[in-house]
């Protein structure tokens, strides 16, 4: 039983180490404003405040003043493991706020950005997955063993999960601050500092139970694995931008995200087993794993006075993060290959005050099936996007945004069960912000 319940707890650990949100690669983050979730792609932008995360260098071609972006968006999630045929799903949705600010002043401009760039959201898989079905035919197997050897009657072994379930939360809340600078009337230039702090909770349990219970009390009575734990990590990143504006119609951002390192500090609050110190995970324990860096790049163009097409592509190096397996688990961290995502947006002016956008991503995660998370399986995916922003006056700008993710489904044969995983994920998302001119 004790090896059993080290197997509950692995597969759990496991899913600290993945992200929660849509948008990305299979950790980064870069669902983070209103204006994006209506074009889904940014990062040649210079029209509004929260460019500081896709285009900081761009905010040396916003007005001189004081600038400020509230932003924050509904993301309506349904996760699905099917097992066999039979499904086991999650619908718990997740908001995700952004706050983004801009001084320019000529030639230099200071900017801040507030929001999560790493998980989340909270995922509740109230019967279970493919986790804690795992688990729960280990834990048979494991249990029968033990009433096999003691010379009880296989009538009387355990024969089915009677109750399983699997919750985890996710956030990795980020600082970003720095300055652009006027190179040349058409190159600047952005420097910048990034903090983040990331926090993980999970919590499963899984119970087996005998159809026909053996007579003697203790022999098979119902028997639970149990594991709840906590981790913290903080850590600081740079980011480095490139804006050239050759002309009024033309306008090509870059920017760079360093890898940021997180050695996570860790709480157990529940082991029934008593087995995490064995993995090395005990009371004021620690471990490492990255944020790895991203190099993101696009171009806008006017193509008239009433159109503007922008294309991106946002590339996630998770190969230099290295990032390590863990002995024992079904997935291997060490195998995941380095992502993209890729996609073009349109904006439309439909009069000096109003403007509609719509935009296209294909994602690329670059995870295998074999080695998804089962609480959230790294899909690729093709989603869509379309909103409107209105100027209300010469200070107030809002903006909405609404989507769909396409994720295209994965499936492996596993050989610890023998049994056939498919993965299905389905997202909606609506946004919603403010933009407002102090000066």
């Amino acid at each position: 039983m004790k090896k059993l319940g080290i197997t509950l707890f692995i597969l759990i650990f496991f899913f600290a180490g993945s992200s929660l949100l849509w948008a990305g690669g299979a950790d980064n983050k870069t669902n983070w404003s209103a204006e994006y979730i209506g074009i889904l792609n940014r990062n040649a932008a210079i029209d509004a405040a929260d460019i500081v995360m896709y285009n900081p260098a761009g905010v040396m071609e916003m007005e001189n003043g004081l600038t400020a972006n509230l932003s924050a968006h509904y993301i309506a999630k349904d996760y699905n493991n099917e097992i066999n045929g039979v499904d086991f799903d999650q619908d718990e949705p997740s908001v995700v706020p952004g706050l983004y600010t801009v001084y320019k002043k000529e030639k230099w401009a200071a900017f801040l950005g507030v929001t999560n760039v790493l998980g989340g959201g909270v995922v509740d898989f109230e019967h279970g997955n493919a986790t804690t079905n795992l688990v729960g035919v280990q834990l048979i197997g494991g249990a029968n063993a033990l009433l096999g050897a003691a010379g009880v009657p296989s009538t009387f072994w355990y024969n089915g999960i009677s109750s399983q379930w699997l919750e985890a939360e996710h956030t990795g809340l980020a600082l970003t601050t720095g300055a652009a600078f006027e190179v040349t009337d058409t190159l600047s230039v952005s420097l910048g500092l990034r903090y983040m702090k990331s926090e993980r909770e999970m919590e499963g349990d899984v119970t087996i139970a005998a159809a026909n219970p053996f007579p003697a009390p203790g022999v098979n009575d119902p028997t639970t694995a149990s594991v709840a734990f906590e981790e913290e990590a903080t850590g600081f990143g740079g980011v480095v931008g490139i804006n050239w504006r050759p002309n009024d119609r033309v306008n090509v951002g870059i920017h760079y995200d360093s890898e940021i390192e997180l050695d996570y500090d860790q709480t157990v609050v529940r082991d029934t087993h008593g087995i995490l110190p064995a993995l090395g995970i005990s009371q004021g324990g620690e471990r490492n794993r990255n944020l790895p860096a991203v190099l993101a790049g696009g171009v806008s163009y006017w193509i008239n006075d009433s159109l503007r097409m922008e294309t991106n592509l946002t590339y996630y190096l998770n190969n230099a993060a290295n990032l390590k397996d863990i002995p024992g688990t079904p997935r291997d961290e060490s195998a995941l290959d380095n992502g993209f995502d890729v996609g073009i947006g349109f904006e439309y002016k439909i009069s000096d005050a109003l403007s509609a956008t719509c935009g296209y991503l294909y994602t690329e995660t670059g995870v295998d099936a074999v080695n998804m998370t089962p609480e959230l399986p790294e899909l690729d995916a093709h989603s869509i996007g379309a909103g409107l922003t209105w100027q209300f006056n010469d200070r107030l700008t809002l903006t909405c945004g609404l989507g769909h993710v396409f994720y295209i489904d994965d499936s492996y044969l596993s050989a610890a069960t023998g049994a056939t995983i498919n993965y299905e994920k389905d997202i909606t998302f609506v946004a919603f912000g403010a933009e407002y001119k102090f000066f």
